[in-house]
């Protein structure tokens, strides 16, 4: 039997400002060797039983300014690089969801998460925010491209799942992949000006697992 390995990574968001403004996000990640993968598993002189390994990085820290104009509703989308890799011949999977049973962003109010799905997104209305992967589920090929406080985006979004839920993959591999292959994982956010001015925070979680 193949035990389902993983590597996670918890990013925090949060929205400041005058207005709606910076986020930055914060994150930890681990590495794991697999265990009890049968024997002849691995790809011949790259990994074989229990050694195989899986990895997963993200770019660090993004900045999301939203600064709503009278009469507008107006948007931020900013991307985040995860990179994962493994040895293994049977490839991997990342997944995201947000890292607690609610995916609205916390603060003097809140923001919604959009009512999209991985499967159906829809476009950011104001005062939701939700994320997008180009090429995955129904998201369509793109390309998505960042907007700094400007109009409504026509890329459509979905909601983060929540940790409870069913995870969103944001990539997947059959076979070994120990190149560094980045996946772009756009988070965007709409806002007009019935939405309190203050600092809004949420959590993701991805996490990459041995196939």
């Amino acid at each position: 039997m193949r035990r389902a390995v993983s590597s996670s990574a918890q990013r925090t968001l949060f929205w400041f400002g005058t207005a709606i403004a910076i986020a930055f996000i914060t994150w930890m990640g681990s590495n794991h060797a697999a265990q009890a993968i049968n024997y002849g598993a691995g790809t011949y002189g790259t990994c074989t039983y229990g050694t195989c390994n899986i990895s997963l990085t993200t770019s660090g820290s993004i900045a999301v300014n939203v600064t709503p104009a009278a009469g507008a509703t107006r948007c931020t989308v900013s991307s985040d690089s995860v990179t994962a890799s493994t040895d293994s011949s049977t490839g991997y999977t990342v997944t995201l969801t947000d890292t607690d049973s609610t995916n609205s962003l916390s603060g003097p109010t809140s923001i919604a998460a959009t009512s999209g799905t991985p499967a159906a997104p829809i476009v950011l209305a104001a005062n939701t925010w939700g994320f997008r992967v180009d090429n995955i589920s129904g998201f369509g090929a793109g390309p998505t491209s960042i907007v700094a406080n400007g109009g409504v985006p026509t890329a459509k979004f979905a909601a983060v799942p929540l940790s409870t839920g069913t995870a969103a993959t944001i990539r997947t591999t059959s076979t070994a992949d120990s190149s560094t292959v980045s996946t772009p994982v756009w988070f965007g956010v709409c806002a007009n000006t019935s939405l309190q001015s203050g600092s809004y925070t949420d959590s993701v979680t991805y996490t990459a697992v041995i196939n």
